[in-house]
């Protein structure tokens, strides 16, 4: 059966990221108007929420309590009384601690269903759970033609959209370990049958296929490759987990760029005797170090073993190497005698095919290897750098770079994976696209405590 039917926004994807615009214009009373002007989402799970999120068996990289700020005296009743929930008064009582992504999963599975219910029950708006948008065509008007299948492919239909927020989520193509290059080669297809990326390591039984790959060593060789969260996560992750096959030197950290350290102040940094900043690496909104490129919580807490920050413990089965121009024979060494290798070389943003209005496919700038999906502004850019009118994007692999009252370090040359910014600031950007240009939007300051949240997805990353 196909129908065609019209709708002023669509999102697709129902997510951490899809639901933080909503939950965006929850926090500064635009949600009833946005659902007031017409939204259709579209998910392809049975439900919204978590998405992913919760399979990832590691902690947050944001505090506890920055996740239940988004329905923190949130003017929509339904999500504020949230606040009274026994799950959100432990998270809150967690403070400034890290939490489990499960348990964040779990919290954003509660406020999909509130979110749920307020869309299924307003005359404009629709929830479509369990469907896919396998295209999206222009139309000569400058609209959006979404074609739409049935998860279980046996019903299609089409959508015409205004406008369409893409939060489809990210992925870790195999392409990449043919395509970059660690030491002096690409890690495929030389290492077949001993590689193993990041996203399938720290998944539930990503430690069983680990232990199955190196089954034939007592104490396996495993080189990680990466320097950010998620590399150190997977450290982290091994060490925890197969605790009594990992000996002294044998997991070895390889990555490119040095390891930097999360502060909430330069004095606290110098204190601890951590002094590889400058005034670059300060944001000068809330004055921490690193706030977008440093490491935090378990990741940072290792990293500090290894370098040996505020007197903590040597970590003796965990050896680093930094990679240079002058060190590939070492670096190809350490590569070929691991029995395993673990990958983290990031995320690349879901991608759909998408045609205009001559019918000729849409290049994009993500397709590139190293291109952003999204400009400053949130909008979709084509393979020229020139946003595409009508399509806006958010969330892990997205390539958002804060700039402005955003604030972040001057130094930072990352992407922004961070959930509380989808919630505030950078949902905010997309609203003021989405809703009619009489809208007056609030434009909060950004909180000081702005958290990154990377669940080893690139870092949300998840």
């Amino acid at each position: 059966m196909s129908t065609d039917t019209k709708t002023p926004v669509l999102i697709v994807g129902g997510g951490p990221a899809a639901i933080a615009v909503l939950l965006a214009a929850s926090r500064i009373g635009e949600l009833p108007r946005l659902l007031d002007e017409g939204l259709t989402l579209v998910e392809r799970e049975p439900q919204i929420g978590s998405g992913t999120l919760g399979r990832y068996v590691i902690n947050s990289d944001s505090a506890a309590e920055t996740f239940v700020d988004a329905i923190t005296d949130n003017p929509v009743p339904e999500l504020a009384r949230l606040t009274h929930h026994p799950l959100v008064e432990m998270i809150r009582s967690r403070g400034r601690l890290p939490l489990p992504l499960r348990v964040v999963a779990d919290f954003l599975d509660m406020v999909g269903q509130v979110l749920t219910a307020l869309i299924t029950a307003h005359p404009a708006s629709r929830i479509l759970t369990g469907w896919q948008l396998k295209s999206l065509h222009q139309t000569v008007d400058g609209k959006w033609r979404g074609y739409l299948a049935s998860s279980d492919g046996a019903h299609t239909q089409h959508l015409i959209a205004n406008k369409v927020v893409l939060a489809m989520g990210a992925h870790q193509p195999e392409q990449r370990l043919h395509d970059e290059v660690v030491g002096d080669g690409p890690l495929l297809p030389r290492h077949a049958g001993r590689v193993m990326q990041s996203d399938e390591l720290l998944s539930p039984d990503g430690i069983t296929r680990l232990r199955t790959m190196t089954a034939g060593q007592e104490t396996p060789r495993i080189a990680v490759i990466g320097g950010a969260s998620s590399a150190l996560s997977a450290a982290h992750v091994i060490m925890r987990d197969m605790a009594d096959r990992i000996a002294p030197g044998k997991l070895t950290l390889l990555h490119k760029s040095r390891l930097k350290l999360f502060y909430r102040t330069a004095e606290e940094a110098v204190a601890d005797g951590y002094t590889e900043f400058h005034e670059e690496d300060i944001c000068p909104v809330s004055q921490f170090v690193y706030r977008f490129g440093g490491l935090r919580y378990d990741s940072r807490n290792l990293a500090m073993r290894l370098m040996g920050i505020a007197g903590a413990p040597p970590e003796p089965r965990l050896h680093d190497v930094r990679i240079t121009d002058d060190n590939h024979a070492e670096v190809r060494a350490i590569v070929d005698n691991a029995d395993a290798i673990i990958a983290c070389l990031g995320y690349r943003p879901r991608r759909i095919s998408m045609i205009d209005a001559y019918g000729r496919p849409i290049a994009l700038c993500a397709d590139a290897p190293d291109g952003c999906l999204t400009g400053p502004e949130c909008g979709i850019l084509n393979a020229a750098g020139q946003e595409i009118p009508g399509l806006f994007g958010l969330g892990l692999a997205s390539g958002f770079r804060p700039t402005g009252a955003i604030g972040g370090e001057a130094s930072f040359r990352g992407q922004v994976n961070s959930l509380w910014l989808w919630q505030t600031a950078i949902g905010e950007k997309i609203l003021h696209h989405l809703l009619p240009p009489e809208t007056s939007l609030l434009v909060p300051t950004p909180c000081l405590r702005a958290p990154v949240l990377e669940p080893a997805r690139g870092h949300l990353h998840p």
